[in-house]
């Protein structure tokens, strides 16, 4: 009698979100008449430092909770010790020819968000039509209707390979070996992730197109003394949808990830 070969189905890896919803608010720049200095990865900071005062200029008739979601700051000024508004810059990066241009920008609400709350910030954002950046120009803002989300939240199925874009600006000063890994373990912890099976720490993105790290000015802390930072690459056991935004600068358009090509939810 032949003997009954009985097949395990294959373990299906249920996708991981973060605390940051994917549905992501897409806007493009582009520059006014009279600009011809073009955006860069560099520039994050100032962009969205920017894009942050002028949403907030438009928010002063809406109700009182959407300043905290918007501004990261309670009533009293004190840092928000919860989810709040997320700006990340999207870029030319990830493929043949890319030149880590600067073209838009990406909000993200936390994941917990009202639909109400939602429609009140979606509306003080369609209230910007322009940014006026400085040195760098007059810049024109509208959807972004031809930009791919899932290009950088690998939604719906997720992704278990991811490089940054900018650089993951550190929470604290690593002291010794394995500092850093655990300082980023608990960074994934922070937006609700396990921790990645491997980490690799290093100057360069994996990303075409992006700017390495000493490139990027860095964050500065409150006592005036500067955050280090550095590109990372992320391996996790199980697929993880994004937006992924991780580190000291996660709202403020550092540690900004995107999924590797052709690594998928099918690979581990």
């Amino acid at each position: 009698m032949d003997a009954l070969v009985y097949t395990l189905p294959a373990r299906e890896l249920v996708p991981t979100g973060t605390v940051f919803g994917p549905d992501l608010i897409l806007l493009k720049l582009t520059p006014a008449p009279g600009t011809r200095r073009p955006l860069g990865l560099v520039h994050t900071l100032e962009v969205v430092q920017r894009m942050r005062e002028a949403l907030l200029s438009r928010s002063n008739d809406l109700p009182g909770g959407i300043q905290p979601l918007l501004s990261g700051h309670d009533a009293t000024g004190a840092p928000l010790f919860r989810p709040h508004l997320a700006i990340s810059p999207i870029a030319s990066v990830g493929q043949p020819g890319a030149n880590g241009r600067l073209t838009g920008m990406a909000l993200t609400l936390p994941a917990a968000t009202s639909e109400g709350d939602q429609r009140l910030v979606l509306g003080a954002i369609r209230q910007i039509r322009r940014l006026a950046l400085g040195r760098l120009g007059l810049w024109n803002v509208s959807p972004a209707w031809g930009e791919k989300p899932e290009a950088w939240t690998a939604h719906p199925a997720g992704a278990t390979h991811w490089s940054t874009v900018t650089p993951l600006a550190y929470d604290a000063h690593p002291k010794g070996p394995g500092d850093l890994e655990a300082m980023i373990a608990r960074a994934c912890a922070h937006v609700g992730l396990p921790a990645p099976r491997t980490v690799i720490v290093t100057q360069v993105s994996i990303h075409i197109g992006t700017p390495p790290a000493h490139a990027f000015p860095r964050l500065r802390r409150k006592d005036g003394h500067e955050r280090r930072h550095s590109h990372v690459i992320l391996t996790f056991d199980q697929p993880v949808v994004g937006p992924l935004l991780l580190g000291a600068g996660r709202h403020r358009g550092y540690g900004l990830f995107r999924p590797l090509p052709d690594h998928g939810s099918s690979h581990s």
